[in-house]
This record gives C-alpha cells, structure tokens and sequence, in this order.
C-alpha cells in the first residue's frame, strides 16, 4: 500500500484529506462519547423493563391458558366416567372419549395448535390417545406410542397433583413419517377413582414459547430463556440448551426475589427476570450493554456520520477528478499487467488523437500480431503430438505375428486340424482390431477380446506350457481405454519367460478401480522377472519424457504403452509401473482415467 501511494499522485492527495477528515472526526467523536456516557445505565434499564413486560405477558397467556384446560379434562364428569369404565366395555369407552374430544379437546385445540397429543390411560389396561396432526408445527405422535411404555413418567410423583416435565421428545414424526426430536412440555397428573388408577397428560409444544423468545428484539446478542423453579432452561431458541441448567452462583442472586435486573460486569450484560403468575418459572432475558445502549448513541452517531458522509463526498470528489486526468494511463497499465498475466485478447480502449491514443493503438498491434503467433505454435505444437502419437501406434513388433503365421504354415500341412481354422480366426481378428487407425479409443471388453484372441493363438503354439486367467468384472466393460495396451505387455511377458527359458508360465490379468476417477491393470507372471538392476533401470526409463523417448526409438512394450498413455491423458497418475508383489512375482500396472462409454 505504501508503494502505491509513493508512486501515485492521486493516492497522495487522497491520503491528506482523508488525514486530515479523520482528525476532526476522532475529536468530535470523544466529545460525543463523554457527554452521552451518563445517562447509559438509567436507559439501558428502562429498554430492558419494557422487554420483559412484554414477553412476560404473552408468556404468561401461553402457560395459563394451557394449565386450564389441563384442569378442565381432569375436572369433567365426563374424564370421570371413562376412568371408571371397565376394559371390556369398549363402546362406551369409545363413547364417553368422544365426548371428551368433542366438549373439550377440538374446540380448545382450534385456537391452540400448540397442544400436540391428550392422553387417557388407566392401568386396567384403557387407553386413549388424541393426536392433534396440526399443520402449524407438521408434528404427530406415533401410532405405535403407549403411555404404559413411559414408566419414567408413570413413577413420578404425581399423585399429589399436577407435575410438568420439559424434554426433548421423540416421539413425534413429521408429515412424512420420519421421526422427529422436538422439545415438548408434559402436564400429568394421576387420579384415583374408586379402584382405578388413571393418568392424564398432554403434551405442549415448546416451539411457540421459542418463537415469543426469538420474537423480543434482544439486538445480535441478546439472549432469552425460561426457567423452571429449579433453573432448568425450559425454552431458548437453541434446543440444545433445553433440560440444561444455568451457573449456580447466576441461579443464586435471581431466585432471591421474582422479578428485577441483575448487571454482570465480568461479561457486560444486564440481566432482567420476572416470574411468571401462579408459578415459580421465570422469564429471562441477558442483553449485552453495546447492543441495548445504542440508542443512547444516536446523537453522537449522527455527527459522527455527518463527518464521515462529508469526508466520502470530499474524497468521491478528488477521485473522479484525479480518474478523469489519468483513467486512460491507468487503463493502459491494468492491460499492460493482464498481457503478463498471459491474456492477450484484452486490449485497451482507444480514445482521443494524443500520443496515449497512439501509443495504445501500436500496444493492441503488438497484442494481435503475438496472438496469432501463439496461435500459430499451438496448432503446430498439437500436430507433432498427433504425429508423435500416431508413430507410437504404428510401431508393432512383428515377432509374435512371424510365430503365429510360421505356426499356420506347419498345421496346414496336417489335414482336418480344427487348430488350423481357430488360429487363422483369431489372427485375422487380431489384425482388423490392430490395424484400424481411425479407432484409437476402443473399450475395455473389445480390448480384453484382442487379448484373448492373442492367449488363443498362444494356447495352439505353446499348449499347455501357459496359462493365463483374466479378471474383467461386468461393470468395467465399457469403460474406455487406448488400444493396444495390455496384449503387447502381455507378449513381452511371454517372450521374456517362456520364450527365454522354456519353464511353464503362469500369467493372471485383473481389471479394477483405482480410487474414485482411475482404472488401474495389473499383468503379472511367475516367470523369471527382473533383476534389481533390471527393475531400476526400466522404472527409470518410463520416467522420461513421452516424446524424447519416441525420437530415440522406443520399441513395442512397457515404454511404447506408457508413452502412448502419457500423451493421450495428461493426468499425472497415468502411464505404466514396473514393480513386485509381496510373493515375489512380477507386476505391471496401467492406470488411466475412467471415462464411460455412453449407451
């Protein structure tokens, strides 16, 4: 930054207004800030009184309401008669539910669609369940619930009255059937009726109470909870908080008095509560001090914006007209750097008849005359790959199909050898497949039939001197591969075993994936494999360029194939690896991108 400044003119002038702007707005800033400063704590309190207030009431409505109607089942005559119904009796079971649900339950639920589910059970065995289904909150308890499964609940302490139970309820589903967790607030009470046991509960959804809470404009800080009378955190807006607890020493200082304001210096956050009405549960709101005293700022933000708006329009004003004496310079050097950077296409704005004007006109010549040259060399440069790699195709060692025919040559001396006809098969096959240029690109089962027809030939001349077993799984079949690749490292195995030592051979060939984007082929043989000098100097070898290896000369094989590969992909895993198993054998391995053929 400094750089820029020292070698542009503009930048300096910039940087002395705004200098000199800043100044005056850092003192009018701490005049502002030391005048408004007293008055913070007497506003921040008021604001946060009118919170609470605020929530307190609608909260207050939300539990009222719903412990009332909790009240009104357990008090009916009708709650009454069901209890007392025996278990056999199932129609006025059904009967008297009926009209539980329709005195109370759905004219209540209509205006209330946070009551989630009201269940009946009595421990003769009765039992009913009403399930709302809301749209409101797309939540419903689960066909399969029993309250007879929540013995957490049924071992409360509930006889000597109403008990709530907050928690993070999974028993739910959602409109699709997938279950749900959702926080919940359980009213339930049991009855003795005569001989009967009876239990009455109802679950309240806590995502109203959440949504009061996210609905009291806290500023980006501010938090709300509500306690219960043990200071259980009974709704946030962060679920996971519900059924945790606050710091002991917090809990301590607000549960001396039900409602009032309690300032943390440590964390700069003042703390309001208030009870709510008939309960010991409190509503609780933490506002940080920056976020409530914001309006106490006003006067001095007003200033403070007066002077920065003035210092944006005083430097808008040096800017446009610094930009309309050096745009076109500056225009030129933005191009100059994108011609470094290796865009050649973008060319500067001529405008005007001056010596700028000229000089860019000359600068988009140059521009035009180095793209078509570059051009020119790439086209050129792809040409020589294409004739590097249609060299590389063309270069077949004739020695196993000098075999194969001398091979023919002799059986056909021998009438009615069906060896004869099998061998003339696969050879003319090999040769269609070899010498179709025009397909460099053939896929993986049309290159394992190429390489079949070659065992078959092998098979007749050699017997059972080699065997071989390829590995081809169906899902691999059309993926696409450069032609010619496994037979001539296949044939090298041949002619580097068997040929060479006359000792039986063994060579297995599997195809597979290679990670997420590669297919990888493994040859290997029990043949007498390489020395470690050997080894060392072909890994070397398939380690030179592609190209260079071409002009020196390289022969079907290992390098052939993997100068091939290299230059068809330009993938850096690609190509050929020499290597040893851990039993010793000899292993070669193709690896190319995995490309599909289409259907």
């Amino acid at each position: 930054m400094l750089k820029k400044i020292r070698e542009s003119l503009k930048w300096k002038l910039v940087l002395l207004i705004s200098s000199l702007i800043f100044v005056i707005i850092g003192v009018i800033g701490t005049f502002s800030y030391h005048e408004t400063s007293r008055t913070i704590r007497a506003d921040v309190e008021r604001f946060a009184n009118q919170i609470i207030e605020q929530s307190n009431l609608n909260l207050n409505r939300y539990y009222l309401d719903n412990e009332r109607f909790f009240y009104t089942i357990a008090g009916s005559r009708e709650f009454r008669e069901w209890s007392l119904i025996g278990r056999d009796d199932r129609y006025d079971q059904y009967d008297v539910y009926r009209q539980i649900e329709d005195q109370y339950i759905e004219p209540y639920i209509t205006y209330h669609p946070e009551i989630l589910s009201v269940k009946l059970y009595n421990q003769n065995g009765n039992e009913r369940i009403y399930r709302t289904g809301r749209i409101d909150y797309n939540l419903i308890l689960n066909s399969g619930y029993s309250l007879a499964q929540e013995h957490g609940l049924l071992d409360m302490n509930v006889s000597k009255g109403k008990q709530m139970l907050v928690s993070l309820n999974g028993n739910y589903t959602n409109g699709t059937g997938k279950p749900v967790v959702t926080p919940v607030l359980t009213f339930i009470q049991r009855f003795q009726f005569s001989f009967e046991t009876v239990y009455l509960a109802m679950d309240v959804s806590l995502i109203p109470m959440q949504e009061m809470l996210q609905g009291i404009s806290l500023g980006k800080e501010g938090e709300s909870y509500i306690l219960d009378e043990h200071g259980t955190i009974v709704a946030n807006k962060n679920t996971s908080l519900i059924n945790t607890k606050l710091d002991s020493d917090f809990l301590s200082q607000i549960k001396k008095s039900r409602e009032g304001a309690v300032f943390i210096s440590d964390t700069q956050r003042l703390v309001v509560y208030q009870t709510f009405q008939n309960t010991e549960w409190k509503v609780l709101v933490t506002i940080p001090y920056r976020e409530v005293a914001k309006s106490i700022f006003i006067v001095r933000n007003v200033t403070l914006w007066t002077a920065i708006g003035s210092w944006v329009i005083s430097l808008i004003l040096v800017i446009i007209i610094s930009d309309s004496v050096t745009k076109r310079l500056k225009d030129m050097r933005r191009t100059i750097k994108s011609t470094r950077a290796g865009e050649l296409n973008v060319l500067m704005d001529v405008a005007g008849t001056d010596e700028v004007s000229e000089l860019a006109r000359a600068y988009n010549h140059l521009l035009n005359r180095l793209e078509s040259n570059v051009q020119q060399l790439t086209e050129s440069r792809v040409m020589q790959q294409e004739a590097v790699l249609s060299a590389l195709q063309s270069q077949i060692n004739s020695h196993f199909l000098y075999n194969a025919l001398e091979s023919i040559n002799s059986l056909a001396n021998l009438t009615g050898n069906e060896e004869i006809m099998q061998t003339t098969i696969a050879l003319s096959a090999m040769l269609r497949y070899t010498s179709n240029y025009q397909n460099t690109i053939v896929t993986l089962e049309e290159e394992i039939a190429h390489l079949t027809n070659f065992l078959n030939i092998i098979g007749i001349l050699y017997e059972d001197e080699i065997q071989s077993h390829i590995e081809l799984p169906d899902d691999l079949k059309r993926v696409l591969c450069l032609k010619a690749i496994i037979q001539p490292i296949v044939e090298n195995s041949i002619k580097h075993g068997f040929e060479s030592t006359g000792q039986p051979m063994r060579i297995h060939i599997s195809c597979s994936r290679y990670g997420k984007s590669y297919i990888k082929i493994c040859i290997t043989d029990d043949g007498i494999g390489f020395t470690d000098t050997k080894l060392a100097a072909i890994q070397n070898m398939l380690k030179a360029d592609a190209e260079q290896n071409y002009k020196q000369g390289s022969k079907i094989g290992l390098r052939n194939v993997h100068n091939r590969l290299r230059m068809r992909y330009p993938q850096p895993e690609t190509g050929v690896s020499v290597g040893r198993q851990s039993n010793g054998l000899t292993e070669v391995s193709i690896i190319f991108p995995l490309q599909m053929k289409e259907a």
